[in-house]
Formats: C-alpha cells, sequence, structure tokens
C-alpha cells in the first residue's frame, strides 16, 4: 500500500505495520504522518501528533542521561572517609555498561554490583536501583526485575 492511500486515512494492516492515515480518535487522539512505534504500552492523556515517526520507549541516550545524573549525585556527595567517591562511581559505571548490553546483560553481576553498592553508598543505590527498575530508562527487563528485588531488599539503607 503507497503511502498516498495511507493519507486518505483508515487504519491499513500490513507487512507487520500498522498505518493510519488521518486521525484515531477514542476520546483523546493520535495523529502520526507515518509511523507510531510503541513498547509493551502506550498511553496517552492528550494529543500525540508526529509528522514522520513518533517511537516511545527508551534509547542508548535515555539510559545516558539518567546515569548523567547518578554521576551528578555522586559527585554532590559529601566527603566521606569510609567511601571513596571513585570507587562509588566505578561501581555505577560497571552497571551502567552491563545495563546497556539489553537483553544480553548479565543479571548475576548487576545483582552483586548493586549489593556493593548499596553496602557503601545507600543514596546512590536508591537512585541507581530506581533508575533500572523504571521502564522508561530502557534497562532490559531482566535488569528491572534485578533492581527491583534489590530495591525490596535493602528498602531504605543498611
Amino acid at each position: 500500500m503507497s503511502d498516498q492511500e495511507n493519507d486518505k486515512g483508515g487504519v491499513n494492516i500490513g507487512g507487520g505495520r500498522v498505518s493510519v492515515g488521518g486521525n484515531l480518535a477514542g476520546g483523546d487522539q493520535i495523529r502520526a504522518g507515518n509511523d507510531v512505534v510503541g513498547g509493551n504500552k502506550t498511553t496517552a492523556g492528550g494529543d500525540i501528533v508526529g509528522r514522520d515517526k513518533v517511537t516511545f520507549g527508551a534509547s542508548a541516550q535515555d539510559l545516558a542521561q539518567y546515569f548523567a545524573e547518578i554521576y551528578r549525585q555522586i559527585e554532590a556527595r559529601p566527603r566521606d572517609p569510609n567511601v571513596d567517591k571513585a570507587e562509588v562511581k566505578d561501581t555505577v559505571e560497571k552497571i551502567e555498561q552491563e545495563a546497556r548490553k539489553g537483553e544480553q546483560a548479565n543479571a548475576n553481576k548487576v545483582e552483586r554490583w548493586l549489593k556493593f553498592l548499596a553496602s557503601m553508598a545507600d543514596d546512590i543505590f536508591q537512585v541507581t536501583a530506581a533508575t533500572l527498575a523504571n521502564p522508561l530508562a530502557g534497562a532490559a527487563k531482566v535488569i528491572q526485575l534485578v533492581a527491583q528485588k534489590a530495591k525490596e531488599e535493602n528498602p531504605g539503607g543498611g
């Protein structure tokens, strides 16, 4: 089906793609010129308007932005004679590098590093685990589950 046919309106399904040529309305509206790609669940409270492509879910850039905030928090930590900031940062970097592997990430390594992080810098552990457990951060499902488990096992420090 050509793009010109899609532009005439309607919902077109074929070749593993769903295209909407015109408005798709059911209370609120989703309008897109060409592609709308969603992850497990796509929810909109209002209008989503796009010309070429609207993509839902996180990218490597999104994950990097989340971790950039964690690194800022590490630098902002007060000096602690028992905890070296470089060691905290190194551990978080290992977690980030493993999380970037997506489905190939080693959950056992991430779990071990999260436990180590919790033992030396609970504040950084909490934000790192919350980041990984958040589906918007883009970590693989197995890493999300490991992070959620780690948070449950260490809810407020210790």
